[in-house]
């Protein structure tokens, strides 16, 4: 059953990539962020930029005080908070891993078991019931919410929420939302959204970049043309920034090395100029369910920087 879900979520994903979108038409900020939010079902939006935009509140029931006063700050228009919010709403629309936690406690207590395997399986499973516990008083549209509030934070140029939406975050938490009037406008906004998060100089978004313009692999990665000095240049702008040695590239690429060095360099000065290299650690930025439970202690939680 595993293997013909996986067909048929794959099959879906090569029949979307076949439609086209239709051209978008610039129109003034604010008049573009109304249409979007009054009707969503012509998703086919022009190319967001990083201005600021007034979307219209979302209307819910906020039964979590905490959540209700990142609404209150979201919708004042506090940028950090609807980030805040939005990936709070999104960790509660899958507890599937919290559940899957909580299942096997039982057995992960074991007296048989190495007694540092008990603590940590213990620690997950705290997690695991206090994530259950705070899902419980979400939004009923808790995925609705969630996805508005995140791209009204990326829309407000929050470089964080600009590389979740991009990356799909909302939209792809689940194959279910392919048919959503919110799937189809992410198409439209998501390759240049990825493109501005990686001009606010948000790391995580090169290595996007690097596979977008390699392969059409994802749904994200077939809204990126490809373009191999580009994806020659990502990998060389990681090495750059890690300290680490790149491999040679291809032999039927070898002549755009030189482009693609000189690009690296200038996404470096230009983006990344306050990173001292080498990295001790490249970042990693988990979905905010995989988040809760399985981020390691010293990581912030999401939209926190």
């Amino acid at each position: 059953m595993i293997f013909i879900a996986i067909a048929v979520a794959l099959l879906a994903w090569q029949l979307w990539r076949l439609r086209t979108p239709a051209p978008a038409t610039p129109e003034p900020a604010a008049a573009q962020a109304e249409a979007a939010e009054a009707a969503p079902e012509t998703a086919e939006a022009a190319p967001v930029s990083a201005a600021p935009r007034k979307l219209q509140p979302a209307v819910g029931d906020y039964r979590n005080p905490a959540q209700a006063e990142l609404k209150r700050r979201a919708d004042g228009g506090d940028s950090r908070a609807s980030c805040q919010l939005g990936m709070q709403l999104l960790r509660c629309t899958d507890l599937s891993a919290a559940e899957q936690v909580l299942a096997v406690a039982e057995d992960n207590a074991r007296p048989d078991l190495p007694a540092e395997q008990r603590a940590y399986m213990g620690k997950l499973e705290n997690r695991a019931r206090q994530m259950v516990a705070e899902c419980r008083n979400a939004p009923d549209d808790a995925w609705k919410q969630g996805n508005h509030y995140l791209r009204q934070a990326a829309l407000a140029g929050e470089p964080e929420a600009m590389y979740r939406y991009a990356r799909g975050d909302s939209v792809l938490i689940d194959y279910s939302r392919m048919g959503t009037p919110e799937f189809d406008r992410w198409r439209a906004e998501a390759g240049n959204m990825m493109q501005l998060s990686f001009e606010a100089g948000y790391l995580p978004s090169v290595f996007d970049l690097m596979v977008g313009y390699s392969d059409n692999s994802s749904p994200i990665t077939g809204l990126i043309p490809n373009d191999p000095t580009k994806a020659r240049a990502m990998r060389l702008l990681i090495g750059r920034l890690s300290g680490k040695p790149v491999d040679r590239p291809e032999a039927r690429h070898a002549a755009l090395e030189p482009a693609a060095a000189a690009l690296a360099a200038q996404w470096q000065r230009d983006y990344f100029a306050t990173l001292k290299p080498p990295l001790q650690r490249m970042p990693r930025v988990m979905p905010a369910g995989f988040a809760s439970l399985y981020a390691d202690e010293n990581l912030e939680s999401p939209c926190s920087q």
